[in-house]
């Protein structure tokens, strides 16, 4: 794999792993379990773990629903110079944004 490739790949992975712990705060925040959620959402409570650890690539219908049921819009992409990401550093950020 050359390393242009692998860079995206570590950017996507982060993308994902900054939605899905914002995804579990703004949950939180609401007050619902995974359960509860997953319950109204009408989907697996795993797939919401999934999703919230970063191991679930989501759809934009999951994100939706999330939108929906949160009553949270969710910034997705951020601007940010290629190859910036590092998913190993940022894993604390995500946790605190």
């Amino acid at each position: 794999m050359n390393a242009e490739l692998t860079a995206t790949e570590n950017l996507i992975k982060d993308y994902r792993l900054k939605l899905g712990c914002k995804i579990r705060i703004v949950r939180e925040q609401r007050g619902y379990s995974q359960e509860q959620l997953a319950e109204l959402m009408n989907i697996n409570r795993s797939t919401i773990s999934k999703i919230e650890n970063g191991k679930f690539s989501i759809t934009v219908d999951y994100l939706v629903r999330f939108s929906i049921f949160l009553d949270y819009e969710f910034k997705v992409v951020e601007k940010q110079k290629y190859g910036q990401a590092n998913s190993r550093t940022k894993k604390k950020e995500y946790a605190s944004s």
